[in-house]
């Protein structure tokens, strides 16, 4: 079933929902601002849809794929089922704290300012990511791919949040230089 270029709230959501008998497609609907705590999102697939500042704090979203999404500051916290995406999405100053993106394919995502906070991002893919002034503080990076994401400036605190993750190794020299104020030479310069 698919819905689009509407604009949803909880109860028109909720509607749809409760009458789907198959999974739902919401393409370039607007869900901007609303309250949807706690709703069963599972197997929704949201396509370039408007989602700043939507709460979905403690939604079940087994299965959901958010893709091409604009999610400026929606709050994802306590969010409940695992196999969820998001794709090519802008999460500037969203929070994800606590959020299970584990060995997801994060690709083409904006998490600037980002609260990632005791995420589980083991073995996730974050190619042409950006994570500048993300929170990691305590996200499980094990073996994330940040080799194609954009880090920002490192201090103390952040490095060790990168405990585990796989970098390149010109970011690791931009690191040393962040930290240490060295310049960093390519072997053979």
């Amino acid at each position: 079933m698919e819905i689009t270029d509407r604009s949803l709230d909880r109860a028109a959501l909720s509607t749809i929902l409760d009458e789907a008998r198959e999974p739902v497609t919401l393409l370039r609907c607007d869900l901007a601002g609303a309250d949807l705590r706690d709703l069963d999102l599972t197997e929704v697939s949201f396509t370039e849809c408007a989602l700043d500042g939507t709460l979905l704090d403690g939604a079940a979203v087994g299965a959901v794929v958010f893709t091409g999404c604009r999610m400026t500051g929606v709050s994802m916290e306590r969010t409940r089922g695992l196999g969820f995406e998001i794709r090519r999405s802008n999460l500037f100053a969203a929070n994800l704290m606590g959020v299970v993106l584990a060995n997801a394919d994060l690709t083409g995502c904006r998490f600037t300012e980002a609260v990632l906070r005791g995420a589980d991002l083991h073995a996730s893919v974050f190619d042409e990511c950006d994570l500048t002034d993300a929170d990691l503080f305590d996200a499980n990076l094990t073996d994330a791919d940040l080799r194609g994401a954009r880090l920002g400036a490192c201090d103390l605190d952040r490095l060790r949040a990168l405990r585990g993750a796989i970098l390149s190794p010109a970011q690791a020299g931009a690191i040393v230089a962040d930290l240490t104020g060295a310049q960093i030479l390519e072997i053979g310069s």
